[in-house]
């Protein structure tokens, strides 16, 4: 167990006195507007990344994960036959900080690398699969804080009625159980937008720490809302 497993043991523990802070009603609100976020962005980020594909943001972001990608190949041989091309592809890959799943979703979408023309062919084509995971991901996070803002006022209602002598027993302790899980469901999210800077050396002591760690490792390899964005074998 490492530090990033004691940032993670920390979220969940501190969700769930906020929890039983806030209380169960509060709590379940919260939850339940969470779940509302996840689902609705979940089904519509496909739209939203349809248009940003279209935009300067994805060219940007394709440029960028190039220029990193290059400049790691040339520290590599240069290829000078097919199954050399594949292995180079198969390597870079291989190294990205990302799920095996998502590597290995990667490697199966990507075209016959022999029939590229070169490895610049190569680095453009696995750029253009990684800048479009990363759109997929800005898209989800854009709209799941955008339905979080709206459901927002819903919270002044159900304040009240938590005040009622009625509910004042039970509130707390179901709100620190409520507190807990959201705490659970914030580190599925974390774990997502870490995978943005799979390319990014800055965060090379990040992944250094997940890669060794025993509770983070487990909730990077096994993350259930990117399981539900890329299944197996679906990655376009």
């Amino acid at each position: 167990m490492n530090w990033i497993d004691l940032v993670f043991i920390c979220i969940m523990v501190v969700f769930g006195i906020i929890g039983l802070t806030n209380g169960f009603i509060f709590s379940v609100f919260r939850l339940a507007s969470f779940f509302i976020s996840a689902l609705v962005s979940i089904k519509l980020y496909p739209v939203v990344a349809k248009i940003l594909i279209e935009t300067p943001l994805y060219d940007n972001i394709k440029g960028g994960i190039f220029k990193r990608l290059m400049l790691q190949q040339q520290t590599q041989a240069p290829a000078v036959d097919g199954e050399i091309k594949k292995a180079a592809a198969d390597t870079v890959i291989g190294g990205l900080h990302l799920p095996d799943f998502l590597k290995d979703s990667l490697i199966s979408n990507m075209p016959d690398p022999t029939k590229l023309i070169d490895m610049s062919a190569i680095m453009d084509t696995i750029s253009g699969k990684l800048a479009g995971v990363v759109i997929d991901i800005i898209s989800l996070i854009a709209l799941y804080i955008a339905i979080r803002v709206g459901l927002l006022f819903l919270r002044f209602i159900l304040q009240g009625i938590a005040k009622l002598p009625l509910f004042k027993q039970v509130d707390k302790l179901g709100g620190f159980a409520f507190g807990a899980v959201e705490g659970l469901l914030t580190i599925y999210i974390i774990c997502t937008v870490i995978m943005l800077f799979s390319t990014s050396p800055s965060f090379n002591g990040v992944f250094d720490a997940i890669d060794n760690s025993v509770v983070a490792r487990f909730f990077y390899e096994n993350n259930i809302i990117v399981d539900i964005m890329f299944p197996q074998d679906t990655l376009v």
